[in-house]
């Protein structure tokens, strides 16, 4: 385990708020390396990570459907019977 002197410096920190009061935060580390996390909210599980051409693409989806988490997309069912789309 590294020691804490050895971790990377913080350079910056954004939050992008979501909907249903979720908050996004992404902190990028002078090393290049980032870090991405889903504040409030249930726990989220990775569904997918892809390197398409020249990008990092991650997909995540909350953790409390279980094991429909693996089909990439999950029903809200606190947000009522409307249709997704």
């Amino acid at each position: 385990m590294a020691a804490a002197d050895d971790r990377p410096a913080e350079v910056g920190k954004r939050d992008i708020p979501l909907s249903g009061g979720r908050t996004l935060r992404v902190t990028e580390y002078g090393n290049g390396s980032i870090r991405i996390a889903v504040k409030t909210g249930s726990p989220y599980v990775i569904t997918s990570l892809e390197q398409i051409d020249n990008e990092a693409v991650l997909k995540i989806s909350p953790g409390r459907e279980g094991s429909n988490a693996h089909k990439n997309w999950v029903h809200d069912h606190s947000a009522g019977d409307e249709q997704l789309p």
